[in-house]
């Protein structure tokens, strides 16, 4: 999986949305156990301490940035099943738009990766994965900056790298249906947006144009990828290399 929304990023969006949300609390024990969330030094520690908050606190007006913060941890633990639980609990919180637009972002990217061609629900996952990155783009244009201290084209840049994951997403979608003429489109919308193009586009694009038989276009993109570091798996394996040495038999 890739970004699906650069941590740092995620987390300075988190700050922000809870600067626009200013939740009250009702005890001292109550930002305490706030406070465990936000200062935990390990992800793992991280998720341990937001879900401690969210069942001892239920009805706090932080749970929503508690939600958010697990689905981070989560997500930079690579468990997708309490990812996606947390993540759509923030939803339905109605939190800040920048918390609820990194949600949908994250959730978008990361549904079409844990969808199996034979899923039973998979036309319903790929679904939502889209209605996630379709939202987004609604929210996109409406998020206040995050920092004041952002200039107008620094903020510029990171709306349109959250505009490329939304596109990269659908593209994920569309790759899962095999309907590889539209992943192409909306990959080459995720690059041409994104300021730092992330090798995971590049090799979805080229698997997209590989499937079409633009077998050309599709070898000089994957060593584009592989140029810039590559696509590596978990057992360090470069996916853009191995799809250029598929081109070649």
């Amino acid at each position: 999986m890739r970004r699906l929304i650069t941590l740092a990023v995620a987390i300075l969006v988190c700050v922000a949305g809870l600067y626009a949300q200013a939740p009250q609390f009702k005890s001292q024990e109550e930002v305490d156990a706030f406070m465990l969330v936000q200062g935990a030094a390990t992800v793992e520690q991280r998720a341990s301490a937001g879900v401690d908050f969210i069942a001892n606190y239920p009805e706090s007006e932080a749970v929503g940035l508690a939600s958010y913060m697990v689905m981070l941890s989560y997500q930079q633990l690579n468990d997708f099943d309490n990812m996606l639980l947390y993540g759509e609990m923030v939803l339905d919180t109605d939190p800040a738009p920048g918390v609820k637009t990194g949600t949908l972002i994250s959730l978008a990217n990361a549904i079409p990766t844990r969808t199996r061609e034979f899923d039973l629900d998979k036309e319903e996952k790929l679904n939502k994965a889209e209605d996630f990155a379709k939202q987004a783009m609604n929210l996109i244009p409406t998020i206040p900056k995050m920092d004041p201290n952002m200039t107008d084209d620094q903020w510029l840049e990171t709306k349109m790298d959250f505009m490329s994951q939304c596109h990269e997403a659908i593209g994920s979608v569309m790759i899962k249906r095999q309907d590889y003429p539209a992943a192409e489109a909306s990959m080459r919308r995720a690059l041409e947006m994104s300021p730092d193009p992330a090798p995971y586009t590049m090799y979805q694009l080229a698997t997209a144009l590989s499937r079409q038989g633009k077998n050309e276009e599709a070898g000089e993109l994957a060593d584009r990828c592989t140029a810039g570091g590559g696509f590596p798996t978990s057992g360090a394996s470069d996916m853009c290399a191995q799809l250029k040495r598929s081109l070649a038999n």
